[in-house]
Parts: C-alpha cells; structure tokens; sequence
C-alpha cells in the first residue's frame, strides 16, 4: 500500500498550509517551459514522483518546510532525466531567495513613510538637506547604504 503524502507543509513565514500537489506540478511545468518544455502532462508525472518521495519521508502526518519540498523536486528531476528543467528550476529558486534577501533589507513604506512624516530621526539630523523630493532620494541612499 502506498504511503499517502503530508496533509500540510510549513511555509517560510511559519504559517501551516494544506499540502497541494498542483502547485509542485506547476513549478515544474513552468521550469519546463523557460527549457523549451512543451509536455505538460509530463509535469505532473514528475510531480507523482515527487510526491511520492515526499510521502516516504514525511507520511501522511509529518510537515515538511517548503525548503524541503523544493530540495525534493530538484533532485529528482535530476535523477529522473531533467537536467535542463532541474538548472530552470534551480535558478528561477535562487532569484526569488534573492528577492526575498531585498525585500528583508528594506521596508519601502516604512522608509518613506518615515521620511514623510519626518519620524526618522535621519530627517531632522541633516540640516544640508531641504524636505524634497531630492531629500527623499539621498535619504533612502544613505539608508541603503548603512544597511
């Protein structure tokens, strides 16, 4: 008999969200298709094996991170044959960690915002600088900068 896969998984931010094959099989279909992929049904047979490693090492009441699920998936379009597809995936991956890494970095409303309502103390500290549009631009510069 086989063994049925996690009913959840953990998301980056903590959250615990049903588990849902459709959207391994759509990541897959759309790492395909930057490689010349045109077999979506494929998509999901790689998805069916996928899944099928998540339920032997998960089973049915464990709750894997989505880092584990992704980790999965590369290695086995790797092992199944998808080199092309898997470096697709891989990099699609590594650009969201990377947006993910910026977005951490700044908070666009609370900079401005702080600029704008003058609560930064960065605002009223530099008396070189006029309350502008200018003002804003060097202000999230030298915050860019120090962070």
């Amino acid at each position: 008999m086989p063994v049925r896969p996690p009913k959840k998984i953990e998301k980056r931010d903590g959250r615990i969200v049903p588990f849902d094959q459709g959207k391994i099989a759509n990541a897959i279909w759309k790492a395909a298709q930057v490689v010349g992929g045109k077999d979506k049904d494929r998509s999901r047979l790689v998805s069916d094996q996928v899944v099928e490693k998540i339920a032997e090492k998960y089973g049915p009441e464990g709750i894997p991170q989505v880092e584990n699920i992704q980790d999965i998936v590369e290695e086995t379009l790797i092992e199944y044959g998808h080199a092309k597809t898997a470096r697709a995936y891989i990099l699609y991956r590594d650009l969201h960690n990377r947006i993910r890494d910026i977005r951490t970095l700044v908070d666009v409303n609370e900079l401005i915002g702080g600029y704008l309502d003058q609560t930064d103390w960065r605002v009223r500290e530099n008396s070189n600088m006029a309350f502008s549009l200018q003002g804003l631009n060097i202000h999230v510069s030298s915050a860019m900068s120090a962070r």
